[in-house]
């Protein structure tokens, strides 16, 4: 995915991506898993699509196991929801950062008052069709507990009034920059 850098410090990465934004998505046989939409067979290949439908900010802890997402729509810039995205701690490259997402992801109220846990179903069908072990799939789950533990605690990123901050509208498109695919 492509997006604007809003801050990059130790304690925090911010990022933050809008509709019509360009993004890459790995080719090949699809249809697997829940609701049909799981890569089966990669091909090596991979085809730009434009991120739809929201805004989003990106806030990511060096070392954490999951990056932290708020949601707005797009036309409107109402508040959607928070969104824990467990995935690798992120590797800085030269030309950003890289990670593998693990499927198993937590929904957030946008008051902070609930959760749930999504796509625990393509989470099972990836340890059943050897995508994960069971061992990885219990990692993952353990770090979505951490980053509820932090909700609960209202330690950061869940300290500060995100649902309030506003892009800059001069931003544009990020650009993919060249040998993008050589840091996948």
């Amino acid at each position: 995915m492509t997006f604007t850098v809003v801050s990059d410090t130790p304690e925090l990465v911010t990022l933050f991506i809008k509709p019509g934004w360009p993004t890459m998505r790995r080719t090949g046989t699809r249809g697997g898993g829940p609701r049909g939409r799981m890569l089966i067979k990669p091909d090596g290949g991979h085809e730009m699509k434009e991120w739809r439908e929201n805004e989003a900010l990106v806030l990511y802890r060096p070392g954490d196991a999951y990056s932290v997402w708020l949601y707005w729509g797009a036309a409107d810039h109402d508040f959607r929801s928070w969104y824990i995205n467990l995935e690798d701690p992120w590797q800085r490259t030269a030309i950003g950062f890289d990670s593998r997402d693990n499927l198993l992801d937590i929904l957030v109220a946008p008051d902070l008052s609930s959760w749930e846990w999504k796509d625990e179903d393509e989470l099972a069908w990836a340890v059943e069709n050897g995508r994960y072990t069971s061992e990885e799939a219990a990692t993952f789950r353990t770090q979505g507990e951490r980053g509820l533990e932090r909700l609960r605690r209202r330690e950061p990123p869940f300290d500060q009034d995100w649902p309030s901050w506003r892009p800059n509208q001069a931003w544009s498109p990020p650009v993919l920059p060249q040998g993008w695919k050589d840091y996948e």
